[in-house]
């Protein structure tokens, strides 16, 4: 019952809609019902002018309407002119009954779907990075339309179906008790059956949702790494792992089908025994006078109201399994906490003074710390460079300060705990540039323009010339409205990351980072946005995250990580003749760079 009222809790908002199209539904059965009655009083009409309410269960109005012509053409003529008039009035509230449904379920399917999407994107930063996107894909799409056709279709169909049976009973009673309880003998057996058959598929449709996950998994991992794919040469070990969980899904879903087949095949012959026997009773009654023609005719056409929508009982039962298993899906995320829970209240202007102060982390599930008891300060303005080793926690303090993770110790801006301020506002307010950055596929200017809508051309135009990426644009067939393709795939690595500087140059934000945002540039371009940027960005705080001394040693502090820890902080001139992990980076990276300034000396002497 738990899952089934979480199944219609979607209709909030839409209950009455849901209502309307409950109330058409019936109204459509209902007078279904009365269709084959037509052609009884037709006959009845032919044999025996004097028709009345205990020969046929006709309304009275339409009864009092035929009744009054004699003539058998007359009769014949406005019988079907009746029976005319009233399929089109259903034809009528059948199209708005299938309207009404289905803007139920669109109505239904976007306020879900918005509203998983709304939740996905509040959801904590070490969620998204612990969860296939394939398997959200899925759930966003495919399961939220399961979900929602079972809600505004088949639930309103099995009320139908209970209407059908219900008006074709009160219909065949009138006409001949036995055949009535005959048609509905195979109920009770139809009941066990479909309980059984429901908890058999519901299980087999979790498994097969798992393993179509699975496969969507393997598909988007390979759509979106299809460049690593092609660089490796690994396509045919893609195509076999592919190919492996395919068969798993493939022999999931045939073991699905074969019980679906199973269940229908031995409701559909039960069924036919039950009409064969409702035909030779019929016949039997027609032999012996207890029935006349027009009776058993319409009993014959009355039948199927009886059994027929029993067979239809099946469709919903799958329907309802795979709906149960896509809500469970659903409701799975929703019951991810947002990362919102625990959030600031404060929105102070921010300038840029940073101190953390004993600051430690360790994920909920690991045993030892990444970051223990760090200390160190940021004045306003300054450009402090990061240097360590791989892992030892350099990404891990920018995430710490634009609260992906929680900490222990303090961490402050501008004298205020950063767990006092609003996550989105404290986000807002610092720009980021990782190594590998993301870009739309869209134009080289609307990437660059997204940070800021109310940008003119000259400052999307600055922002390209500070990040070296002017000349670059230029090449291109297009310029600025070339298409980078998703992911900028059509950029190199170098261009992408220029790309995602000028970016967050357009965002005017008071603290700029680039978390090895400068790795994939060579020496030279990497020299010459630095210079830029440094001319430029004078009240901004910058944090540049590197494993390049010559990125390091020209900023106004150097914080050094080692295994977690702050090893030395301090400048160039001074880390250089410390002993320590600096001192070593330098002795293999300084000599490369003499080699490099000279041979850029001699390139402005040419």
């Amino acid at each position: 019952m738990k899952r089934i009222k979480q199944l219609f809790k979607l209709l909030k908002g839409n209950i009455w809609l849901f209502l309307f199209a409950i109330i058409l539904t019936i109204v459509h059965r209902m007078t279904y019902s009365y269709v084959p009655l037509f052609t009884q009083y037709l006959i009845k009409a032919l044999e025996n002018q004097n028709v009345t309410a205990s020969d046929v269960n006709l309304p009275a109005f339409i009864l009092n309407f035929l009744n009054q012509y004699k003539d058998i053409l007359q009769i014949v003529v406005a019988t079907i002119a009746v029976l005319l008039t009233w399929q089109i009035a259903r034809f009528i509230s059948l199209y708005v009954e299938s309207r009404v449904k289905g803007n139920l379920q669109e109505n239904v399917s976007r306020k879900l779907r918005i509203g998983l999407y709304d939740h996905i994107q509040d959801l904590s930063y070490e969620y998204h990075n612990n969860v296939d996107s394939g398997d959200l894909i899925q759930r966003v799409t495919s399961d939220v339309d399961t979900t929602t056709s079972f809600v505004a279709m088949r639930s309103i169909d099995f009320i139908g179906l209970i209407a059908t049976l219900s008006f074709g009973s009160y219909q065949m009673y009138f006409i001949n008790p036995t055949i009535m309880w005959i048609s509905l003998a195979i109920i009770p057996i139809t009941a066990v059956a479909s309980i059984w058959y429901f908890f058999k598929i519901d299980k087999l449709f979790k498994k097969v949702e798992e393993k179509e996950s699975e496969v969507m998994v393997v598909i988007q991992e390979n759509v979106s790494a299809a460049r690593v794919v092609r660089a490796f040469a690994n396509e045919k070990y893609e195509v076999s792992k592919l190919e492996s969980k395919n068969s798993a899904f493939r022999d999931t879903e045939i073991k699905a089908t074969k019980l679906v087949a199973v269940y229908w095949g031995s409701m559909d012959f039960l069924m036919m025994l039950q009409f064969l026997a409702v035909i030779l009773l019929g016949v039997y009654y027609a032999s012996k006078g207890i029935m006349d023609v027009s009776s058993v005719s319409s009993a014959l056409m009355l039948v199927g109201m009886l059994i027929w929508p029993v067979r239809g009982l099946g469709r919903m039962i799958n329907d309802f399994g795979k709906a149960l298993v896509a809500s469970d899906r659903i409701e799975h995320i929703f019951q991810q906490e947002k990362e919102y829970k625990n959030d600031g209240e404060k929105t102070p202007e921010i300038k840029g003074h940073i101190i953390f102060k004993d600051v430690s982390f360790k994920f909920p599930d690991g045993k030892e710390h990444l970051l223990d008891k760090i200390n160190f300060e940021i004045l306003p303005g300054e450009t402090v460079a990061f240097i360590g080793k791989t892992g030892s926690g350099k990404s891990t303090i920018i995430n710490l300060l634009l609260r992906m993770y929680d900490y222990e110790g303090s961490i402050t801006i501008d004298g205020i705990e950063l767990k006092e301020i609003k996550k989105q506002y404290i986000r807002k307010n610092i720009g980021t540039v990782l190594q590998d950055p993301f870009l739309y596929s869209k134009t080289v200017y609307q990437n660059i323009s997204i940070a800021n809508p109310l940008v003119n051309n000259e400052q999307v135009i600055k922002a390209a010339t500070i990040a070296a990426l002017e000349k670059d644009i230029k090449t291109f067939k297009n310029g600025y409205e070339t298409v980078v393709g998703e992911q900028g795939t059509t950029l190199s690595g170098g261009q992408k990351q220029r790309v995602a500087i000028a970016r967050i140059l357009i965002s005017d934000k008071p603290i700029l980072i680039f978390d090895d945002a400068l790795s994939a540039l060579d020496n030279k371009t990497d020299l010459a946005i630095r210079k830029a940027l440094k001319k430029e960005d004078k009240d901004r705080t910058t944090i540049i995250i590197t494993h390049r001394i010559t990125t390091a040693k020209e900023t106004n502090k150097i914080i050094v990580l080692n295994d977690g820890r702050v090893e030395a902080v301090g400048t160039h001139s001074s880390l250089s003749k410390k002993e320590g992990l600096y001192k070593k980076l330098w002795a293999i990276q300084g000599a490369l760079e003499e080699e490099f300034l000279k041979l850029v000396k001699e390139g402005e002497k040419e």
